[in-house]
């Protein structure tokens, strides 16, 4: 009896009204006479469906077993009848049960198999996968920033460098303005002549006011006839000089320069950001080296001290040229400076530069004038024989002549881009190289092109260039080199005289060897290239 009582105790909740009075107590009956073993079957059987505890029990009013609800309703829309017997079986035919308290399923075994071991490893793999990528999210975050910090700190170290240029600038030139004051106050003070004159005298019977009209006329020329007259009286005195020029004394023997060896190696001149030299000057000492290089700097180097004296700062493109003015020696001496920033500089040195014992850190030079004529690259200055005018050339075509404080005198154009420019002798003619392989004969004065000569032929490009022009001291002769030859010109007959090939001079040099200057010396005996 409390065998039954036990299986009774589950089955008594029934729900009548799903079902009949008489299908109840007929399942109810049938519940109760059934032994303990025919239930646990029975629940057995409800197992068999699903393989699970029901979660939703029924009782089969036809055989008294316990399904599961959801899955009996699939089967027996599949089947048409009773699991695992030949009943057919409706919705009418089940009783829901009221279980108290409700079934719970029981939790699964975790690690006792292969697949929950596997469950476990993608569950931790998945893990790891996350966190690795949310760390390199992280690293991702950091490296922005850091990029950041590092362009912010490399803006303000190039504005700081902008900044201390600039004032080393208005520096320079608030140096240069006293200067012009205190030479401007020193003409003030010197007595006029003008003022000087007896003006209740008598006037002389040319009624002028004045001793000499011809001092007058002259007082009154314009800076351009200036520059012909002084050109003029320059050519005159150094065509006649160069008429009774004899053969220098000590002059070196072709036998000494066979055995000429380098002597010197500066490897320090200019940045190492933008290495490079394009244009080099020798004052007439031999002891100054002027440099132009690509960092947009010109240094001055003494090969007796061993070390650079000063850099020219100012230009804001790279330095296309740099020369000497030899109008006074050694230190004393001005510097004019072209740029691919268009425009022409000329410098002045400092007092100390006059002092035998000043040392290097108050040796220098500092900006007279800036010269912007140009509207393209300068390439290229030359000084005039009476040290008083520069010329510049332009790679648009454009050629002028400047005073040393700044003037420009003289201009003109040719149709060619221009490479390279160089002075004749005597002041009166300039030579212009350009980079379509030709060298033009330019009168100053009439501004005309005298002769055009073909340096190169068939070539194209940088091969094209005329990339080295200069005049011999006796007038005659002028040399040109590109990158294939280089070659001496007699003016009286337009034609070359002489020609070398890189190979005749140089036979073991690299195929991407070429010239790139060739220069006169003073005496017009030798020539280097």
């Amino acid at each position: 009896m409390d065998e039954q009582n036990t299986v009774l105790g589950p089955a008594a909740n029934l729900n009548l009204d799903a079902v009949t009075r008489a299908q109840a107590e007929a399942a109810l009956e049938q519940t109760i006479q059934c032994p303990l073993s025919q239930t646990i079957d029975t629940a057995y059987t409800a197992r068999i469906v699903s393989g699970e505890a029901p979660t939703e029990p029924v009782i089969s009013a036809k055989t008294g077993r316990i399904y599961e609800k959801r899955i009996l309703l699939k089967y027996m829309e599949e089947h048409g009848r009773e699991p695992q017997t030949e009943h057919a079986l409706s919705a009418d035919d089940m009783i829901s049960v009221d279980g108290a308290p409700p079934v719970v399923r029981p939790r699964p075994p975790t690690l006792t198999s292969v697949p929950a071991l596997l469950s476990t490893f993608q569950n931790e793999w998945d893990a790891v996968v996350l966190e690795t990528f949310a760390l390199k999210q992280q690293y991702e975050q950091v490296r922005r920033e850091l990029s950041q910090a590092l362009y912010q700190n490399d803006a303000a170290c190039r504005v700081v460098a902008r900044l201390v240029r600039e004032r080393d600038e208005a520096r320079a030139a608030l140096a240069a303005l006293n200067v012009q004051v205190s030479a401007s106050a020193e003409v003030q003070q010197k007595p006029n002549r003008a003022d000087q004159m007896d003006v209740d005298g008598t006037p002389e019977p040319n009624g002028g006011d004045h001793k000499d009209q011809k001092d007058q006329d002259h007082g009154e020329l314009s800076a351009e006839d200036t520059y012909y007259e002084r050109a003029a009286e320059t050519s005159r005195v150094l065509s006649a000089m160069r008429m009774k020029r004899e053969t220098p004394a000590g002059l070196v023997t072709p036998e000494a320069w066979k055995t000429a060896r380098e002597a010197q190696t500066v490897e320090t001149l200019h940045t190492t950001t933008k290495p490079g030299i394009v244009g080099l000057d020798v004052d007439r000492s031999g002891d100054l080296a002027l440099t132009a290089g690509l960092d947009n700097h010109a240094e001055v180097f003494s090969r007796s001290r061993d070390q650079t004296l000063a850099t020219l700062k100012g230009h804001t493109k790279r330095v296309t040229s740099a020369a000497w003015v030899p109008n006074a020696s050694g230190l004393s001496a001005h510097i004019v400076t072209g740029s691919a920033d268009k425009s022409v500089r000329v410098w002045g040195p400092k007092p100390a530069n006059s002092d035998d014992d000043a040392s290097v850190r108050a040796i220098g030079w500092t900006k007279l004038c800036i010269i912007k004529h140009h509207n393209a690259e300068v390439v290229g200055v030359a000084v005039h024989p009476s040290n008083e005018y520069v010329a510049s050339a332009a790679a648009d075509g454009s050629w002028a002549v400047h005073s040393l404080q700044g003037e420009t005198v003289v201009s003109g154009t040719v149709d060619a881009p221009v490479s390279r420019i160089a002075f004749h002798p005597d002041g009166t003619f300039l030579g212009l190289g350009t980079r379509d392989g030709q060298a033009k004969i330019v009168d100053v004065k009439q501004r005309q092109v005298l002769a055009t000569l073909d340096v190169v032929a068939d070539a194209e490009g940088d091969a094209a260039e005329v990339n080295g022009l200069h005049f011999s001291e006796n007038g005659y002769y002028f040399v040109t080199t590109s990158a294939r030859e280089a070659a001496v010109w007699d003016l009286r007959k337009q034609k070359k005289t002489k020609v070398w090939e890189l190979k005749d001079l140089a036979p073991d040099a690299e195929a991407e060897a070429a010239f790139t200057a060739a220069r006169f010396d003073v005496s017009g005996k030798y020539l280097a290239v």
